[in-house]
Order: C-alpha cells, then sequence, then structure tokens
C-alpha cells in the first residue's frame, strides 16, 4: 500500500486492519503510525475498538475499518484531537455510572438488603478490569505521541495535552472504582466470615450444654442395677431435677464467662 509516494510496511498495514489492535506509536521512515485502543462502552462485555492513522509530513490518514481503507482525514492533527476527544468524553459518563452502581451496591450491603452480592460484583469488576488495562495502555501511548510530535509545525499541543488529561483523569477515575470494589469485597468477606464465627459459636454453646445432659441420660439408661433413683417413687423427677440442675449450671458459667468477655 502506497500513499504520497511512500511505502507502507506490510507489518503496520496488518496493525491497521485489526479492528482489536493495543495502543502503539512508530516511527518507521517518512510516517509515523498512531494507533488507540480505547473501550467505547462499559458493560459486561467491554466494547472496544481501535482507532488508526497514518502520518506524514503533509498529510494525516485514518484507517476506516468499514471500507478497510486510508482516507485523508480532515482537519489533520486538529481532526484526529476531536476525534479522540468524541470518544473519550462518553467513556467518562459511563465511568460516573459504575460509579453510581458501586454506591448503590454499597448501600444495599450495608442495609443489608437480601441480593447476589457477588454476581454484581463480579460483573463491575470485570467491566473495570479490563477497562483499566486499555486506558493506561492508552495514555502511555498519548503521552508518547505528544512528545515525539510536539516539535512538528501545526502540532496543538495544547488541545492534545487537554486530552491526555481527559483520558488520565478517566483512568483514575476507573482505578478508584476498582479499589472501592475491592473494599466492598473485603467488608462483606469480613462480615461473612463473622456470621459463620457466630453460627460456630452458637453451635459450640448449645453442644456444651447437650453433651453433659447426654451423659446423664445414658448414664441414667444403663440396665445395670444399683443406679440412683431406681428404686424411689419418684426417681424419674429427680433425675429429671438433676438434669436440669447440670444444664442451669452450665448455661450460669458460659454467660458469664461472655459477660467477663
Amino acid at each position: 500500500m502506497d500513499i504520497d509516494g511512500i511505502t507502507l510496511h506490510d507489518l503496520h498495514i496488518e496493525d491497521l486492519q485489526d479492528p482489536l489492535h493495543p495502543s502503539s506509536y512508530e516511527e518507521h521512515g517518512l510516517y509515523r503510525l498512531f494507533i488507540l485502543l480505547l473501550p467505547e462502552k462499559l458493560k459486561r462485555r467491554p466494547l472496544v475498538r481501535s482507532y488508526g492513522f497514518i502520518i506524514t509530513d503533509t498529510t494525516v490518514y485514518c484507517y476506516d475499518q468499514e471500507h478497510q481503507g486510508l482516507i485523508v482525514f480532515p482537519g489533520g492533527m486538529y481532526g484526529i484531537h476531536q476525534m479522540l476527544d468524541e470518544k473519550i468524553d462518553p467513556i467518562m459518563d459511563d465511568v460516573e455510572k459504575v460509579t453510581d452502581k458501586i454506591a448503590a451496591l454499597e448501600e444495599g450491603l450495608y442495609k443489608k438488603v437480601s441480593f447476589v452480592f457477588m454476581e454484581k460484583w463480579h460483573d463491575l469488576k470485570k467491566e473495570l478490569s479490563r477497562s483499566e488495562l486499555l486506558l493506561r495502555k492508552a495514555v502511555d501511548t498519548l503521552e508518547r505521541f505528544i512528545i515525539k510530535t510536539k516539535g512538528t509545525k501545526h502540532f496543538p499541543l495544547n488541545e492534545f495535552n487537554d486530552l491526555h488529561e481527559h483520558l488520565e483523569r478517566t483512568l483514575r477515575s476507573v482505578a478508584a472504582a476498582s479499589i472501592q470494589l475491592d473494599n466492598l469485597y473485603y467488608y462483606y468477606n469480613l462480615r461473612s466470615s463473622d456470621r459463620l464465627n457466630r453460627s460456630i459459636y452458637v453451635l459450640t454453646v448449645i453442644s456444651v450444654i447437650f453433651l453433659p445432659l447426654n451423659l446423664v441420660v445414658g448414664f441414667f439408661g444403663m440396665n445395670t442395677g444399683g443406679l440412683p433413683f431406681q428404686k424411689h417413687p419418684a426417681g424419674t423427677a429427680y433425675a429429671f431435677v438433676t438434669m436440669i440442675f447440670f444444664a442451669v449450671i452450665l448455661a450460669a458459667a458460659i454467660l458469664l464467662k461472655l459477660k467477663k468477655e
């Protein structure tokens, strides 16, 4: 493929044709290759798309994925800025929506509302993790592009610095939302562990109370002679009172220990 008498490298052509090519910037002879991979929509399966440009000393070309070819990009560098700016703004709006979802998830967790926490947490985490990786790579690539191109003629440095700042701010928001999700997960696990410990503790207390009672019942249930109260008319009542006495003593001892703690 030739443009302005310049032959593009075959690997660069393949990079442009790949709709999911990672963000990259390369200088090759008389032209520069600039590709930016951005998430178009944050959802369970984030939609992503790469935007490829070939930049010469006189012309800026944009690769049209639909028609599989390079087209002269109107506006040159200003056109690249305007296009990328229009793509980054919706991402910032989506991050705000995801942040609202996390806030609702957190509120429901604190209020102990019945819902499937882990399913919602996993969906949000998956959204943010992939988007964070894409944005981090895009921020680094755009920064490198600005550093390498700022000395050229008619390069809108302020506009691209502003674009880089927007993209960096979006990345920080995504990273902060991801950290907030991790904190929620930690709190959820902590609360689940506390519930489990309480349940185990209650079962332990019940076992401690009923274990001696089972021992007393087993003792009086033996088929041997000479058992206490065996021939007494009120032997069953005495045995029952003995069991209750043991239960009360054990319950009092446990309550006293809990009070001291």
